[in-house]
């Protein structure tokens, strides 16, 4: 079970859209909500090469506050339950970001801890922090970058990119792409694609799931993670699309930490 330590994360492109002049937009050229969160539920199923299969199930929440001029505010917390034969492992997360969102996009910073129950083998934790930032060219498509670091039991880095394609406005399909380095340990590689569906604007339920490949080194072998799972979008803005919660709510996977086995 040590290659779910490691999971997601390809890209180091962060700074370049912090530089770029489309960040000059105006922030208050648009509306947006003074607060937006997100509850979500999802199962997953790893079958893996080297390790058994396990079983997971998570709840998380994201929580924003726009505080004037572009700027926001946002916290979220997370909890994992992971059996595989004969045992278990379980972990929790607590975490928060800081960012700028305009008319083109959004960037920031984050931090979050992260602590794994390993059941007898006892327990690790690490923290993790870095950039992010998404790039919204057109109403068809967002583009993602993150990239950053992680200390305590386990070190290393980690960057991703991620690209969000809307079929139409209730529908996203976003594929992606990380990399994960542990100190010592090895590396990780993944590919990634998740189909989002909102089911309703007046009553913010979408469903959602997707397909992991990774690639462990050092003869870590693969893992499949198929999952599914539901959310529910609330704001202080009533009816809003798909693209509209994405773009205008909390900041999603694109501000979280790679590896699945620390985040899912």
């Amino acid at each position: 079970m040590l290659g779910t330590f490691t999971r997601t994360a390809v890209g180091t492109a962060t700074a370049l859209l912090l530089a770029t002049p489309l960040w000059a937009a105006e922030p208050g050229a648009f509306d947006e909500a003074n607060f937006s969160g997100t509850a979500t539920g999802t199962y997953a199923y790893e079958a893996a090469s080297q390790f058994p299969n396990t079983n997971t199930k998570g709840i998380s929440g994201e929580g924003e506050f726009a505080l004037g001029a572009g700027l926001h505010l946002q916290g979220n917390a997370g909890y994992n339950y992971t059996t595989l034969p004969g045992t278990h492992l379980s972990n929790w997360n607590l975490g928060g970001s800081s960012y700028w969102r305009g008319q083109m996009g959004r960037a920031g910073f984050v931090v979050n801890y992260t602590d794994v129950n390993l059941a007898a083998l006892g327990s690790a934790s690490t923290t993790n922090y870095g950039a992010f930032g998404e790039y919204f060219p057109n109403d068809d498509f967002t583009f993602g970058v993150k990239g950053g670091g992680f200390s305590g039991d386990a070190n290393g880095g980690y960057a991703g990119v991620s690209v969000t394609g809307y079929v139409f406005p209730d529908f996203a399909v976003t594929g992606g792409m990380g990399y994960t380095h542990l100190n010592r340990f090895g590396a990780e590689t993944d590919l990634s694609v998740e189909g989002e569906y909102l089911i309703s604007e007046e009553t913010p339920f979408a469903m959602f799931g997707g397909y992991t490949y990774s690639d462990l080194s050092d003869g870590g072998g693969t893992v499949h993670t198929f999952h599914v799972g539901v959310r529910f979008y609330f704001n202080t803005d009533g009816f809003s699309t798909l693209i509209e919660r994405h773009r205008g709510g909390t900041v999603g996977t694109i501000g979280t930490f790679g590896p699945r086995g620390l985040t899912h």
